[in-house]
């Protein structure tokens, strides 16, 4: 709450001469140290589907090749492959491989299928990379939005200050890559609805084609980007442009490009899109997830799950801040009614709260299935967390009224304010402390972040580490404590595939001496489990070694005689 547009002692601090050294200085300072810490993340259960689908997208293509054009190597492992094993046949072949295709491809030009360790560290710089982008749009939509690079910066201070967010970005090839892209879609849907060009319009068909190709969510940035240019043409905002140029590019580049950077829908693109759509709009698992303490079935969720998991795991500070802009949007539509905005900033407001507001409500309104808390809704916060800084924004501009004693003398009005704005700022610096010093000591689990709302021991009652993001230090601490040559190690199920993308992970002496899966003789090895689908404790005696992170339980380790 600091970096404000007023002037005064804030633009004496951050004087604008120094912008460029200011905004480079702390772009490329995250830039180096996000690079620097992908490998102290571990593998997530999906990662070897999300692979899978870049894979198959992979041969796919190869098989509209000639095979003379292709290296003999892989034409032969073309021809060899199965029909079950094509893509007509792939359980998730509707999912967008926007993302996954390039990356596959990437992987492999520059590493060994062997390596293990290798194709991790690529995917996950992929990842994080990519959510980079992501944060520079961030950063851009808050420049923009309130008018000032201080705004900007903070407005990223606090998408970095989000833990269960900035975890996820360094491996999170799903949620976080979409999030990410999500971002690049609505800056590039900004700039259109500002001031519609065909060169914009390219710009926006593009960005919202690789976000659909993602996720196909990523469909309510054109319909949002749509009903505004609608509104704001009738409301003769665009007199004397060329309006029908920029759409004409736009209707017909994005179709284009989502068929084109989705080779599932080359076949059929109307009803391969259809029938992804329907898939998404009812997700295809009904399996259980933890809930206040109870395991619930994903197909008959209540109905304030998300918004529930969105309040504990969101520093109350930002909570904060929304409900100021919700107080505020209530209040304009009051005052206005039908007349939905009267400023630039008001209908990038409209923007917002329809990407933000809008998917909540049609989870609750039909009963979708989530699991894994809310990371399928990611794609929320950044929104979100922009109509937060505007509350926040307007708290540190409100002029504070009489606060002093009957009978005492008035304090000026400049007392007030700076009165106000102080402590302000302090409980701004206060909540950022304890957010940036909560991800200290999570790392690199802060995915596991709950705020001081959640109460005690939220793991108990919620999901805690569903990905086994936790085993590799688990498997770390086997191969630190047992010297023998072949140590064998049972995951708690379905997080097997985590474990051993993350044994990947260790050292190459680690790697050669532990192996994972059941053991025909349990004599004398281990067994970890994080308590995913399995809430209670275990009846195998006193655990061999347990992580706790800020006094909560992660996983145990034991010993199986």
């Amino acid at each position: 709450m600091l970096f404000t547009s007023s002037p005064g002692w804030v633009a004496r601090l951050l004087p604008d001469r120094y912008r460029r050294w200011l905004v480079g200085g702390f772009l490329g300072v995250l830039l180096a140290l996000g690079w620097a810490v992908v490998p102290d993340y571990g593998s997530f259960v999906d990662e070897d589907s999300c692979r899978e689908s870049g894979q198959f997208s992979l041969i796919y293509l190869c098989e509209l090749v000639p095979p003379r054009w292709l290296p003999a190597r892989a034409a032969a492992r073309v021809a060899a492959r199965p029909p079950a094993l094509r893509l007509a046949a792939y359980v998730d072949r509707d999912y967008g491989v926007a993302f996954e295709l390039p990356l596959t491809i990437l992987e492999t030009l520059t590493t060994a299928p062997t390596d293990g360790r290798a194709v991790l560290l690529l995917r996950h710089r992929a990842v994080f990379l990519t959510c980079f982008a992501g944060l520079l749009a961030f950063y851009w939509l808050a420049r923009e939005r309130y008018g000032s690079w201080r705004w900007g910066l903070l407005g990223a201070a606090l998408l970095l200050l989000s833990p269960r967010q900035l975890a996820d970005a360094f491996y999170n090839s799903k949620d976080a890559v979409f999030m990410a892209v999500q971002l690049l879609a609505t800056a590039t849907a900004l700039a259109l609805v500002r001031r519609p060009t065909p060169g914009r319009a390219a710009a926006h068909a593009l960005a919202c084609a690789l976000a659909i190709d993602v996720r196909i969510m990523g469909v309510l940035v054109p319909v949002l980007t749509a009903a505004l240019l609608a509104l704001r043409a009738a409301r003769g905002d665009y007199a004397g442009q060329r309006l029908g140029r920029a759409l004409a590019v736009y209707a017909l580049g994005l179709p284009a490009l989502v068929v084109a950077f989705w080779p599932y829908l080359w076949a059929a693109p109307l009803a391969h899109f259809g029938e992804a759509f329907r898939h998404m709009a009812r997700f295809r698992w009904n399996g259980e997830v933890l809930y206040g303490g109870q395991l619930v079935r994903a197909s008959r969720l209540p109905w304030h799950y998300a918004p529930v998991w969105i309040g504990l795991t969101t520093p109350p500070l930002y909570l904060a801040g929304l409900l100021l802009a919700l107080g505020g949007l209530l209040r304009q539509l009051a005052r206005r009614g039908a007349h939905l905005y009267a400023t630039a900033g008001e209908w990038q407001d409209l923007l917002l709260w329809g990407l933000g507001l809008g998917p909540l409500v049609a989870v609750v309104a039909f009963r979708s299935v989530l699991y894994d808390g809310w990371r399928q809704l990611y794609f929320v916060y950044p929104p979100l967390l922009l109509l937060a800084l505007g509350g926040l924004r307007a708290a540190w501009h409100w002029q504070l009224g009489k606060f002093w004693q009957p009978g005492q003398p008035e304090l000026p009005a400049p007392g007030r304010r700076i009165a106000w704005r102080g402590a302000l700022a302090l409980v701004g610096l206060a909540s950022a402390g304890h957010t940036a010093a909560q991800i200290m000591s999570l790392h690199p689990l802060e995915n596991l972040y709950f705020s001081p709302l959640a109460g005690a021991h939220p793991e108990l009652r919620y999901e805690y580490d569903y990905w086994g993001l936790s085993l590799r230090q688990g498997l770390a601490w086997i191969a630190a404590h047992d010297a023998r040559a072949g140590i064998r190690v049972q995951v708690n199920q379905p997080l097997g595939m985590a474990a051993a993308r993350s044994l990947q992970l260790l050292p190459p002496a680690a790697r050669a001496r532990l192996s994972i899966g059941p053991m025909p003789n349990a004599a004398d090895h281990y067994f970890i489990t994080t308590y995913r689908y399995h809430p209670q404790p275990y009846d195998l005696g006193p655990p061999l070694y347990s992580l706790r992170v800020q006094e909560r339980r992660v996983f145990d380790i034991f010993r199986l005689r």
